[in-house]
């Protein structure tokens, strides 16, 4: 089914999952907010405007580190590839979250190995002292991945516990 929405055609498959649409990407810069891309279902990733290159010093560069990145499998962010073939390491996932972590590797010259986060769970904060985190929160606290992409909500606990990039979507 379909119908008209405030920013156009809303459609949704027979699941009742929405299908058929585009995100639109935008860069924060001191002139304001320019539009950069699209992400969209079929195509993927389309930068159509580069970035403006800011030079890096050399103690920041991310040039040929190795990122363990922890994600969820919530579409259209994170999926597995639907094939007959086998796939491993990177190639089994895509989505958004996908397209951006290979589009920023590319531009910054990193490596990066997906894990899975199985149970979805972003994280809560225990309120019993020792406080301990729980989801993927914990596992950037606890060292066992380097960055997380998946649709978090972010909130005022999550912030004081981790640092959160500007969001890809707000709602």
């Amino acid at each position: 089914s379909s119908h008209e929405g405030l920013t156009g055609l809303i459609k949704f498959n027979t699941e009742g999952f929405r299908s058929d649409f585009q995100l639109d990407l935008f860069e924060l810069r001191e002139g304001g907010i320019t539009d950069i891309g699209t992400w969209n279902t079929s195509n993927g990733l389309s930068v159509t405007k580069k970035s403006v290159e800011q030079p890096v010093p050399d103690g920041d560069s991310l040039k040929n580190k190795t990122f363990i990145v922890i994600t969820t499998l919530t579409d259209p962010y994170g999926m597995l590839k639907e094939t007959y073939e086998t796939l491993t390491g990177n190639d089994r996932f895509e989505g958004f979250g996908i397209d951006l972590i290979k589009k920023l590797s590319e531009m910054e010259g990193f490596n990066y190995t997906f894990i899975l986060r199985e149970d979805k769970q972003n994280g809560a904060k225990d309120p019993k002292p020792p406080h301990r985190w729980s989801g993927m929160i914990g596992d950037l606290l606890e060292y066992r991945a380097d960055l997380a992409i998946t649709d978090f909500t972010i909130t005022s606990d999550r912030e004081e516990a981790v640092d959160f990039t500007v969001p890809f979507m707000n709602l």
